[in-house]
């Protein structure tokens, strides 16, 4: 969730134009559902997000068409950011509300379906923070467990952070890292344990908020699917949307919509 952003707009539009072209050899994925999220993101949310949802697609398509990672080049990613995290922070076995938020993390990692096996650890840190690593990690600071009101509300932060990576959110990042990357000579496309060190520190540009709004969509639908309230899922953001700043300069440059907007989506989806 926290993360800076680095704004380098000319090289990223090479990385799209050099995309386009090798598509025109290169096949797309299979699974349809990653280039077509739901239209609802442009109804709902903020005035910005529909052109953004727009450019994201681009650049989706253009990253896919230029990389694909192995299984093997994915777990070697996955484990390099586990043994980072463990040098910088300290994971706790037991934790506020273990029982429930371990029964809450398998429903809703059932409800999901996937071949990925989802591993949750949490991190002592008073950061109200989640955030989930290539490979399945998912992680949630001992402050948001904190933070949250019920397990209803757990259960969709769960689900947004299992939507980062089943539509493919983590992985188009570790593409925009490599391609942006070997242009500036930094590193090959083999560096896998160096982009892992940096993964979550990179390239987070406005456009990413259009991931979010996916992951919540998709969080919405897991977490209602697997039984929960879906009228205390919006609870977080109503917290959080106590201390933003709405100015324009503010949504040019965070990675994250603003929580009105989200909540407002939320509410879209409970009413359709």
């Amino acid at each position: 969730m926290k993360i800076q952003e680095i704004h380098l707009w000319a090289p990223l539009c090479l990385v799209f134009y050099i995309g386009a072209i090798h598509g025109q050899t290169a096949p797309y994925p299979t699974n349809a559902d990653q280039f077509n999220p739901s239209g609802h993101i442009v109804n709902c949310g903020h005035l910005f997000d529909g052109p953004s949802y727009y450019i994201k697609q681009l650049e989706n398509k253009s990253l896919d068409n230029m990389f694909s990672l192995t299984k093997e080049q994915k777990r070697e990613i996955g484990k390099a950011n586990y043994e980072q995290v463990l040098k910088k922070y300290k994971l706790m076995d037991d934790f506020r509300h273990k029982e429930s938020v371990l029964q809450t993390f398998a429903n809703i990692k059932n409800t999901a379906h996937s071949p990925t096996k989802f591993k949750l650890h949490v991190i002592a840190s008073t950061d109200i923070n989640a955030f989930t690593m290539i490979g399945g990690h998912i992680y949630l600071t001992s402050g948001l467990l904190d933070y949250i009101d019920s397990m209803d509300e757990l259960a969709f932060i769960l689900g947004h952070e299992i939507g980062h990576h089943e539509k493919l959110h983590l992985e188009r990042k570790i593409k925009k890292i490599m391609a942006t990357s070997s242009f500036f000579g930094k590193t090959g496309v083999e560096d896998f344990t160096k982009i892992a060190v940096d993964l979550n520190n990179k390239f987070s540009a406005p456009f990413d908020q259009i991931n979010e709004y996916e992951s919540d969509e998709y969080g919405f639908e897991i977490a209602k699917n697997a039984g929960y309230d879906v009228n205390r899922f919006a609870d977080f953001f109503k917290k959080l949307e106590k201390s933003e700043n709405k100015s324009i300069l503010t949504k040019l440059n965070s990675t994250h919509p603003f929580s009105s907007d989200r909540i407002r989506c939320l509410e879209n989806y409970i009413a359709n």
